[in-house]
């Protein structure tokens, strides 16, 4: 699942997690999730908070 490296995009979150787009920006505003945001619209997962996300609220 978390092979391709240290920093994925909401595209690539919501494609390893199988869940709509929508709901990854979801868990960003909610707090659930953390993300790195560069610029208005550009957001960024470490791998390291994707895997305590799913850790916490996936399992």
């Amino acid at each position: 699942m978390f092979s391709k490296g240290d920093i994925y995009t909401i595209k690539e979150v919501s494609t390893m997690l199988k869940v709509n787009i929508r709901t990854v920006y979801r868990w960003i505003d909610s707090g659930d999730l953390r993300v790195a945001k560069f610029g208005r619209k550009t957001y960024r997962v470490f791998e390291a908070d994707l895997k305590g996300f799913v850790k916490k609220f996936l399992k």
